[in-house]
């Protein structure tokens, strides 16, 4: 419990001091911008592959934060500095193309079978940010719920593993445990029922 209320803390403090006002991006040009994207998130970013995330539905200011990242190079995903090299070129882009994706309906439509249990712990502390069934309502929190359980299963190790670094993430990651503790949670958020489904 005493772990769950700092991570409050730290959310709280980290929303204070995150004032990124963003210009609302244009959704129909993020649309044209978005077929550079269709290879690894298809086109309404409800991805096909396992090991890339689905952007459709997601908070639009967690869009903007995570593209000025790989644009600035904060977040190490080397096939990620390529494409924002040459497509995020400016803040518009990047704004309409995180208004495009957030616009979209997640393809997770159906709450899944649990095939292992997560400990109420765990689940709790993931929850002050995303939601115990994985749709926060916190904006510069990524959704989890209908993520594909591959990719929430690598960026959970990646924090773990110091990989991946963000400063309540890194603080989350001493709670993951082993590795079927990062199994059983991506399992768990991936089997949620996405709240902008089709």
């Amino acid at each position: 419990m005493h772990g769950i209320i700092n991570m409050k803390n730290i959310v709280i403090i980290g929303l204070l001091l995150f004032n990124n006002v963003h210009a609302a991006g244009d959704p129909i040009a993020g649309k044209t911008k978005a077929i550079h994207c269709i290879s690894c998130h298809t086109m309404d970013g409800n991805s096909k592959i396992q090991i890339y995330p689905k952007l459709a539905g997601q908070h639009e200011a967690y869009l903007i934060k995570t593209m000025k990242n790989y644009r600035d190079k904060v977040r190490d995903v080397p096939t990620m500095y390529t494409i924002a090299k040459k497509y995020f070129n400016n803040d518009t882009d990047i704004a309409d193309l995180a208004a495009h994706f957030a616009s979209q309906k997640s393809d997770t439509c159906i709450q899944q079978p649990q095939a292992s249990q997560v400990g109420k712990m765990k689940i709790d502390s993931c929850a002050v940010c995303h939601q115990s069934d994985g749709n926060s309502v916190l904006p510069f929190f990524p959704k989890l719920a209908g993520q594909h359980k591959e990719y929430l299963i690598k960026s959970m190790q990646a924090y773990k593993n110091g990989d991946r670094q963000e400063a309540q993430m890194s603080q989350m990651a001493l709670l993951f445990g082993d590795d079927t503790d990062i199994e059983n949670i991506a399992t768990y958020f991936a089997a949620q029922k996405s709240d902008t489904c089709k």
